[in-house]
């Protein structure tokens, strides 16, 4: 009987720890657009191809691809509508230099009694950087190349990840509003 309830109770104690973990977002933000033309929700969408781009536009793209997928969007390399993005990020929160004290008359000495560091922070140590990506993303009438829908989405995560995790992610939060006007709406 013991060691029944022993797993359950282990179980218990895994599960509900797991579910922030589940329910956090990968990188919690928001998203705004603007509509400037109608845009059928039938409409095919075309996915801009960089040739020769980096690794992380070609995961873009396929994230892109599959989120229209997804989301019951038609794809066709020849649709009406062209979707493309850009953005990037920016590090927010480094610490990579050591504690510092400008204040005058302060003083350390080297010495064997390190009592004066017990609550001093730590020194020289690195905080977990906060990621901010942002990026726009724009839908081009193919004929006239005006843009007929724009969104700006931004979010914050802590430390470094995986790019294709976040870019599945944020293009799952943005298919949804592809057409339609959005301000300010939490992801």
């Amino acid at each position: 009987m013991r060691g029944p309830a022993l797993r359950s109770a282990v179980f218990a104690a895994l599960l509900f720890g797991a579910v922030p973990a589940f329910a956090q977002s990968a990188c919690p933000g928001q998203i705004s657009a603007n509509v400037f033309a109608p845009v059928p929700r039938d409409a095919a969408i075309a996915v801009a191809d960089r040739p020769g781009g980096s690794p992380n536009d070609r995961l873009l793209r396929e994230a892109v691809l599959g989120a229209l997928a997804n989301h019951g969007r038609r794809v066709d390399a020849n649709a009406p509508y062209v979707l493309s993005w850009r953005g990037g990020t920016s590090i927010e929160g480094d610490n990579f230099g050591a504690f510092q004290d400008d204040r005058p008359g302060r003083t350390f000495r080297e010495s064997d009694d390190v009592t004066w560091a017990q609550n001093a922070p730590r020194m020289g140590g690195r905080s977990t950087p906060t990621i901010r990506v942002s990026g726009t993303v724009d839908l081009r009438d193919r004929t006239t190349q005006r843009i007929v829908w724009t969104a700006f989405v931004s979010c914050s995560r802590q430390g470094r990840g995986d790019d294709a995790a976040l870019f599945a992610f944020l293009a799952n939060a943005v298919a949804p509003y592809i057409g339609q006007p959005a301000a300010g709406r939490p992801f």
